[in-house]
C-alpha cells in the first residue's frame, strides 16, 4: 500500500508540475520586445554605396549632458558600415556622440590625477521619437514600440555657431517606425 501511495504521490506531483506552466509563461528568444535602431553609413558622393567609418566609437549621453558608457553593440573603435544602437525606452529621445577616428590622450592634471581625453572627430546625434508600450505576453511582458523617429544633428551648434569639424554631412530617416529589424532605419552620409 505504501508503494501505491508513493507512486500516486510522484504521479500527482509530476502532473501538477508539468501542467502549472502555461504556454505564454515562456518568452521565445526570437520574439522582438524592443527594437534597436539600425544605422548605415553611406558615401555622400555615391549615396547608394556604404562607406565605413574608421575607428568608430559611439557614446551615449545622459539627460544632464554627461557621457554614459561606450556602446557595446559592436566592437569599439572598429571600422563599420552598419551598427545597431539601443534607444532609451524610458524617455522620448536618445542622444549619442559619434566619434570618427577615435583615440585617447592621457593628461596628468595639476593635482596628480590622470584624465583621459577623447580625440577624434565628434558629432552629436539626438534621436526623438514617440514611445508606446504594447503587451506581448506574460512571459515576454511589455515591449516599447517606436514611431515618428526624427533627429537633430549637432544640436549644440546653430547656423550662427557652426561646427567646423562636422564629419556627418547628412542624415536620412528611412524607416521612422522601426518596423523592419533586418534593414537600415537611418542612413548617415559622410
Amino acid at each position: 500500500m505504501k508503494k501505491v501511495l508513493a507512486l500516486l504521490f510522484v504521479f500527482s506531483a509530476s502532473l501538477a508540475l508539468f501542467t502549472s506552466c502555461e504556454k505564454d509563461d515562456i518568452c521565445p528568444g526570437d520574439t522582438l520586445t524592443t527594437p534597436v535602431l539600425k544605422l548605415g553609413f553611406y558615401n555622400i558622393s555615391n549615396q547608394d554605396r556604404f562607406k565605413s567609418v574608421a575607428r568608430l566609437r559611439v557614446i551615449g549621453i545622459n539627460e544632464d549632458g554627461t557621457q554614459r558608457d561606450t556602446l557595446n553593440t559592436f566592437p569599439d573603435r572598429s571600422s563599420r558600415t552598419e551598427i545597431d544602437i539601443p534607444l532609451r525606452t524610458s524617455e522620448s529621445y536618445s542622444a549619442f556622440l559619434f566619434i570618427k577616428n577615435s583615440s585617447d590622450r592621457t593628461d596628468t592634471l595639476d593635482n596628480g590625477n590622470i584624465e583621459y581625453v577623447e580625440l577624434g572627430n565628434i558629432d552629436t546625434l539626438r534621436f526623438n521619437y514617440t514611445r508606446q508600450e504594447e503587451f506581448i505576453s506574460r512571459g515576454c511582458g511589455y515591449a516599447v514600440r517606436i514611431s515618428e523617429l526624427g533627429y537633430n544633428l549637432n544640436p549644440d551648434f546653430t547656423d550662427s555657431i557652426p561646427n567646423d569639424q562636422e564629419w556627418i554631412t547628412s542624415v536620412f530617416v528611412q524607416d521612422p517606425n522601426l518596423q523592419h529589424q533586418d534593414t537600415v532605419h537611418v542612413k548617415i552620409y559622410h
